[in-house]
């Protein structure tokens, strides 16, 4: 008799381990279902299809709250969370509400914006935005610093002398490769001045010979539009300054002489 008590008990045996294996598995399952309805549902912010401006070292990062164009420029309003800034770059179409980073290493100090006619406390200059699709907008060619002159007005300006022992703007423009780094001097009329920008003063001047402008920089030679100036400095080619500043032709550390 003994033989067959064991015999029997052996299916009940086995029947109370997948019982409680199964309890196990049910609960193991309950617990899974429980964390998962506890973690946070995807935001823009986790989910790996979102699609957002993200900040690196030495950027910032921020809502657009305001954008306005002028002169080939986007000035943004940004709000980072703690405080609120204005930058300006590359034209670039934003809406409000819009992620966006961007470099913040050219912050310029109580600057005057002729073409908006306003005072910033503090603008930053960028060269590119980063916009919530992961793309960096840059300088087009319509920008004004990207082209060798301004060709929108090609118009010579009359009676503007040769220097003497010097050069006109098209022969510069001609021989700039023979030119380059080297001391020219030009007389032209100044068609447009920019001062502080980059840590230099910007004059565009037109002559009789040409009705392309040539920018020149300055430490400290200042004009304003319309004087006729005289220019000595050093030619330079192919210079990017970064932040829209190209220049296939420029003069540059200028002394500048108000005729």
């Amino acid at each position: 008799m003994t033989r067959h008590t064991h015999f029997y008990s052996l299916p009940f045996l086995i029947a109370g381990l997948l019982f409680l294996q199964g309890c196990q598995r049910q609960d193991s399952e309950k617990a899974t279902e429980k964390a998962a309805a506890t973690q946070p549902a995807p935001t823009a912010a986790t989910s790996p299809h979102a699609r957002e401006a993200i900040p690196k070292p030495g950027q910032i990062h921020g809502k657009v709250i305001e954008a306005i164009e002028a002169a080939g420029y986007t000035y943004v309003h940004v709000d980072t969370g703690s405080q609120k800034l204005w930058a300006a770059g590359p034209s670039t179409a934003f809406k409000k509400g819009d992620m966006i980073a961007f470099d913040s290493g050219m912050p310029m100090k109580n600057f005057h914006s002729k073409s908006l006619k306003r005072d910033f406390n503090l603008l930053y200059f960028v060269d590119a935005f980063i916009t919530d699709s992961g793309t960096a907008a840059k300088p087009s060619a319509s920008q004004p610093h990207s082209k060798l002159g301004d060709q929108t007005k090609a118009t010579p300006v009359p009676d503007i002398r040769k220097a003497k022992g010097g050069q006109s703007i098209a022969d510069i423009i001609a021989k700039k490769d023979s030119l380059a780094n080297k001391q020219v001097k030009v007389r032209g009329k100044v068609v447009k001045f920019t001062a502080s920008v980059l840590g230099r003063n910007w004059i565009h001047i037109k002559d009789s010979s040409t009705g392309v402008d040539l920018t020149v920089t300055s430490k400290k030679g200042t004009a304003n539009k319309n004087d006729i100036v005289l220019i000595q400095g050093t030619l330079g080619l192919n210079k990017d300054f970064g932040y829209g500043y190209v220049y296939d032709v420029i003069i540059e550390n200028a002394k500048v002489t108000v005729e």
